[in-house]
């Protein structure tokens, strides 16, 4: 690495705190295990002999659970803080995940499906939160980008593995994914300091651009059920996550069912995004995020996903299935870290927990339509209608934040 490289690694990650790369780590080591969701539908499809429509609803399953994990870490995070909820989420999940690899009644997968993410999902509004304490106006960006870098280092590592260890044995997933849970809330408990039971969150240091003033300058918006803004960013970022999170339930049924590639080649292929997020994203928002607004890079984001969708249809071959990839790649680099951003930064700190719930909660929302909409038009319709329907979701989203663009820049 030569001077000039060594200056912008060193700027890129500058200002960030102590406190915010231990979580950023404690999110490695929990993401490094994660591959039961990847590989779900096709363990469930192909070990199980379920149809596609019944893994779509076990899928959905994790959505659910997600969601009243989401709602419940939000209100949790504004009464006892963001740190019993981290340590607690991340412990039970590994335990719930743990039982679910014993399962074998559809029901009962179904039930314990809906409990890991219900314990697990908490985690997020809580992550959010720690954020904002452990970061500042300045490096907003750069906090959640770090924490993506990791939680993508870890995703390079979880697809991986899991497509080794589901040759041998599928059980061997629900045992990798619980116990890093498990060590990673132990990582959190022994190495990240408790905060004082004084401590608020602090301030949150709203962004000085155009657009945040526009959207904050109304003091009485406390709860984010009265911010109509916020609620319409929740919306369109709900589309934008059903489209996206074909990802983790379509796309491996894609490449299963119309490739007949092996879980081993699956989760190479899937660690792809995780390399690509981790080695281009950090550097990439340390560029551009003072050169456009949020909503712009959002909006570029989107229509590289729905061209990864499109280009499905009339091109067959690897090196399409890797040019999609790296579409949506990009897609989640140019829209996810500065949907976050604008999530944080727009929350007033007293409720900090519930903008952060509702916004982790737009994502579980998706996390249930995702598999329904996709395991139902795959098994009636097949693969290309499903990209065409995903791309139309995808551009009603694209239309909600070039809305909100020109909303923001008028204000």
């Amino acid at each position: 690495m030569n001077s000039s490289s060594g200056n912008i690694f060193i700027k890129a990650y500058a200002g960030i705190s102590r406190n915010m790369w231990i979580l950023a780590t404690a999110m490695f080591i929990n993401r490094c295990g994660s591959m039961v969701l990847l590989f779900m539908s096709v363990y469930l499809t192909k070990q199980l002999q379920f149809s596609v429509p019944q893994a779509g609803f076990v899928m959905a399953m994790f959505g659910a659970g997600s969601l009243v994990g989401a709602f419940t870490g939000g209100k949790l995070v504004d009464k006892v803080g963001y740190y019993p909820i981290m340590v607690w989420s991340l412990l039970l999940s590994g335990c719930m995940l743990l039982i679910l690899g014993q399962m074998q009644s559809y029901w009962l997968i179904a039930l314990f499906t809906f409990l890991v993410t219900a314990t697990g999902d908490a985690f997020r509004p809580a992550n959010s939160a720690s954020i904002s304490t452990y970061s500042s106006k300045g490096n907003y960006p750069q906090a959640i980008a770090l924490n993506r870098l990791a939680m993508n280092l870890g995703f390079t590592v979880g697809p991986i593995l899991g497509g080794l260890l589901a040759t041998v044995s599928y059980t061997f997933l629900f045992w990798a994914d619980g116990l890093t849970c498990i060590l990673a809330a132990s990582f959190i408990y022994f190495v990240l300091p408790k905060p004082a039971k004084s401590e608020k969150q602090p301030v949150n240091e709203k962004s000085t651009s155009e657009e945040e003033s526009a959207l904050s300058n109304n003091p009485a918006l406390t709860t984010p059920y009265k911010d109509t803004l916020y609620l319409a960013f929740l919306v369109f970022t709900t589309l934008y996550a059903t489209a996206f999170f074909q990802f983790f339930t379509s796309l491996p049924l894609f490449y299963k069912m119309f490739y007949q590639m092996s879980e081993k080649h699956i989760g190479w292929l899937m660690a792809f995004n995780g390399i690509g997020v981790a080695v281009i994203e950090m550097f990439l928002i340390y560029y551009i995020q003072h050169r456009w607004t949020k909503f712009n890079f959002i909006s570029l984001g989107i229509v590289f996903l729905m061209i990864g969708f499109l280009i499905l249809i009339p091109l067959h071959g690897m090196y399409i299935l890797v040019v999609s990839m790296c579409l949506i790649t990009f897609s989640e680099m140019f829209a996810m870290p500065f949907m976050s951003t604008y999530a944080i930064t727009k929350a007033p700190q007293e409720s900090m927990g519930q903008y952060m719930a509702l916004y982790s909660m737009s994502w579980s929302i998706a996390q249930i339509v995702a598999p329904l909409i996709g395991t139902n038009i795959i098994a009636h319709c097949g693969f290309n209608v499903l990209w065409f329907v995903l791309s139309g979701i995808a551009l009603v989203s694209f239309i909600g934040f070039r809305w909100m663009q020109h909303k923001t820049s008028k204000g």
